[in-house]
């Protein structure tokens, strides 16, 4: 039993530091922060008005452990100045802003200027941004090659609000599906997940989709559900995220989280303890 526990912490231990080698961070939500950003409606849970799209923005930045100079910037894509408008109120000032797109744009994603992308909501939504048909060009062959590499390079990516476009997040590696649904404005809680990763849940803003669980309906089983709504049957995820992951492993699911939460750390403890009470007997002398 004690040789059982001591493989299953080896294991945990061997996920933990297969994490290395890994590189960017991803958060998509169905909820518009960028255009609920300062009416207050980030409440609640969420603290001041626009801390979840901070604390979004800046674990895509950041989220991975890479460290960005200080000329680094990020990246938005917003047709209207929604999101601009946004991010400049909760006081990252160097960002650039693209509002048209050929469908090869492969230059603007460079690693060594922009430490994150962030994608405006969509019109869907009702009062957002983008057109599903600037989300499409976004994600052509070309630009979500492109798209990968800057991820791998140790950039990050925030998806905002789809709505009922079923492609609105076709840009990030693995494409995730959106199931739509009718979520309402409260009863979103921050799982165990988000606190680690420092991702609120928001109440009181008027959100425009679920997603399904991961390793299902086509989200990649590497991605962790970092808010739920515990007022709709199921408690259905409403923010996802993947913290220091890969391409390839997203689309394998196998990106494993860095930081373990609580079970994973029983886990690891179990194994610890495995080793110690080996190592007590070994040297316990026979009777």
């Amino acid at each position: 039993m004690n040789k059982a526990a001591l493989m299953a912490g080896a294991a945990v231990i061997a996920l933990i530091g297969a994490n290395a080698a890994n590189a960017g961070s991803i958060v998509l939500t169905g909820h518009d922060n960028d255009f609920h950003w300062n009416f207050g409606a980030n409440g609640g849970d969420a603290g001041p008005a626009g801390l979840a799209l901070k604390a979004e923005v800046n674990f895509a930045e950041n989220g991975s452990g890479t460290v960005f100079t200080p000329t680094t910037r990020i990246l938005t894509f917003d047709q209207g100045s929604e999101l601009t408008s946004a991010l400049a109120g909760l006081g990252f000032t160097n960002v650039t802003n693209v509002n048209t797109l050929t469908g090869s744009d492969a230059a603007l994603f460079d690693p060594t200027k922009y430490g994150a992308m962030v994608v405006a909501s969509e019109t869907t939504c009702g009062g957002c941004d983008n057109t599903a048909a600037f989300i499409a060009k976004l994600a052509t062959a070309t630009n979500k090659a492109a798209i990968d590499s800057f991820f791998n390079a140790g950039s990050g990516i925030v998806g905002l609000a789809g709505a009922l476009d079923p492609n609105a997040y076709a840009y990030v590696p693995k494409a995730a599906t959106n199931p739509g649904g009718s979520p309402p404005t409260t009863g979103y809680v921050q799982t165990a997940l988000g606190g680690t990763f420092g991702l609120p849940a928001v109440n009181g803003n008027t959100t425009h989709k679920f997603f399904s669980e991961p390793g299902t309906a086509g989200l990649s089983a590497s991605y962790g559900v970092t808010e739920r709504n515990t007022l709709v049957a199921g408690n259905p995820a409403e923010t996802v995220a993947i913290k220091g992951g890969t391409s390839t492993c997203i689309v394998n699911g196998t990106c494993v989280t860095p930081t373990p939460e609580p079970g994973t750390m029983g886990l690891l403890g179990t194994g610890l303890l495995g080793l110690a009470l080996a190592r007590r007997r070994k040297r316990r002398p026979a009777a």
